[in-house]
């Protein structure tokens, strides 16, 4: 007599994610576009065809090349070069790293904070969920462009210029993780009300559980599910924001290509004809914001039951 044993990784296959997953092309192309630029990004190092972090790799006999050119000693620039001679698809790889690099990094530091005070906002109420709430609620009245700005001013004023430059990456990646804290803490605040009165939680209260663990163990594991999505998306915001600081002139330092500040560097040269130099970083910020917000739609939608249907 034979019996049918289900594996994990058949009942994983069968699950109503992957399925929905498997049946929708936008959510499959999303996610290999955003596989692959990542996996680019991360390893830029071996597969740019020149470092353009090494100053000895511009060469300004080349510069303003269009695309598909050969320089004067025999090197191709498949995308052109910028005004320092330096290869726009070297260029556009280290921007796309660094452009990801800050856009995670705020997105891992808003969702740290904005679960923390969500989950004590939540879990304690009174005073202090009226106040971290009220602080919220202040923070949406101001666009998220101006908080950044604020803080990148405080940040130039309290510091020299060359503790700035050193720091600039760091206080961008808070700058912008100050603006998307608020919607992490909104939705885990009114998880916790949710949940801190079922059974599971006022029966481990009884038992005698600290309010930490019931918090770290019980609670948090239950919330954490629209985080993906939230999360998701934030990145694509994340990433536009730091384009547009950067685009603005304080974002990275100078030194450092990232997507928006090689379209800044572009948008100079845009009515000279060189337009190579902006709209191919541009075009990758477009694919890469394009990607990640596809993909967050569609998990908002297959982790939600109503909204698929199911």
């Amino acid at each position: 007599m034979s019996t049918n044993v289900v594996t994990r990784p058949q009942r994983w296959w069968d699950s109503d994610f992957v399925y929905d997953f498997r049946h929708s092309p936008v959510a499959i192309v999303a996610t290999i576009v955003t596989v692959v630029l990542i996996a680019v990004a991360l390893g830029a190092d071996f597969v740019v065809p020149f470092n353009v972090n090494d100053p000895a790799s511009a060469n300004v006999v080349d510069a303003r090349l269009p695309p598909g050119s050969s320089g004067m000693f025999g090197s191709n620039y498949l995308l052109g070069t910028d005004p320092q001679g330096r290869d726009m698809l070297s260029a556009v790889i280290f921007g796309l790293r660094t452009s990801l690099m800050v856009g995670g990094a705020s997105v891992v530091l808003a969702a740290f904070v904005g679960i923390l005070l969500g989950l004590v906002s939540g879990y304690i109420g009174g005073w202090l969920d009226a106040l971290i709430m009220r602080i919220a609620d202040v923070q949406l009245t101001f666009p998220a462009i101006l908080i950044a700005l604020l803080i990148d001013g405080i940040s130039r004023t309290a510091m020299d210029r060359a503790t700035h430059e050193a720091l600039a990456i760091p206080v961008l990646v808070v700058a912008i993780a100050a603006t998307y804290w608020v919607q992490y803490a909104r939705t885990i605040r009114a998880l916790v009300l949710v949940e801190r009165d079922k059974d599971y939680v006022l029966a481990a209260r009884v038992i005698g559980v600290s309010p930490l663990r019931i918090l770290l163990s019980h609670i948090c594991p239950n919330v954490l599910g629209p985080i993906v999505v939230i999360a998701t998306i934030n990145l694509a915001l994340a990433i536009l924001t730091e384009a547009t600081l950067s685009f603005l002139g304080i974002g990275v330092p100078p030194t450092t290509p990232s997507l928006g500040s090689l379209v800044r560097i572009g948008n100079e040269f845009l009515f000279s004809g060189d337009w190579w130099i902006s709209a191919v970083p541009g075009a990758m910020l477009v694919a890469l914001s394009l990607a990640v917000n596809l993909l967050g739609d569609w998990l908002r939608d297959a982790l939600n039951p109503r909204l698929s249907g199911r």
